[in-house]
């Protein structure tokens, strides 16, 4: 069962990495057809690396209706759930993944990545790891940012302290944009557009 667990987490993060647009469209209308209260699907949406707050939230508000004060708890709580378990199996998993070549690839690959994209949480440590979870943006999040605790080594408790931080004020930014409604997708749009150009204008310098 913990092996279980260990795996459908990986597999989770795996997701959050190479994801498309399309994925999270059927995940939705999977989340949709659950007979269960909205609130239990805020939860699950603010749970998936894909999403977290920043997709349940806007969610939460504009497509269930329900108010701000029940989103945000609910997807600050359903945001750090996955994450005390990242943190306190993740080095167990490594260690059965790495004796299979392919898993060994697979897992090298993803802390490349992670290595290369978390730079300000090596710089910074605890701090940099709480601005980089606060930064709703899709290659940030608090998936991103245990898994890079893990590798710079941070200590477990300091990496949640300062991971839930950084989801608290995600939270903050993500309702102020989800109160401004089409203004505040505009100035998401804008940031992700700005983001894309300045990841390629650094990989070509």
């Amino acid at each position: 069962m913990k092996k279980l667990l260990i795996i459908l987490i990986l597999l989770c993060f795996v997701l959050s990495l190479f994801a498309v647009g399309g994925l999270k469209d059927k995940i939705k209308a999977s989340i949709d057809k659950i007979k269960a209260p909205d609130e239990i699907k805020v939860f699950l949406i603010s749970m998936i690396p894909i999403f977290e707050l920043r997709g349940s939230i806007p969610i939460g508000v504009h497509r269930y209706k329900l108010p701000y004060w029940k989103v945000i708890p609910i997807s600050i709580v359903g945001n750090m759930f996955p994450i005390f378990f990242i943190l306190l199996f993740f080095d167990f998993v490594t260690k059965i993944f790495f004796k299979v070549p392919f898993l060994k690839k697979i897992l090298e690959a993803i802390f490349a990545r992670t290595r290369r994209k978390t730079a300000v949480i090596k710089k910074y440590e605890e701090i940099g790891l709480m601005l980089f979870v606060a930064i709703p943006l899709p290659i940030t999040g608090a998936w991103t940012g245990s898994l890079a605790a893990y590798l710079f080594g941070l200590k477990f408790w300091k990496s949640i302290l300062f991971i839930f931080l950084g989801v608290c004020i995600a939270a903050v930014v993500v309702t102020f944009l989800t109160s401004l409604k089409w203004i505040g997708a505009g100035v998401a749009t804008v940031a992700l557009i700005v983001v894309f150009v300045f990841n390629q204008i650094k990989k070509k310098s």
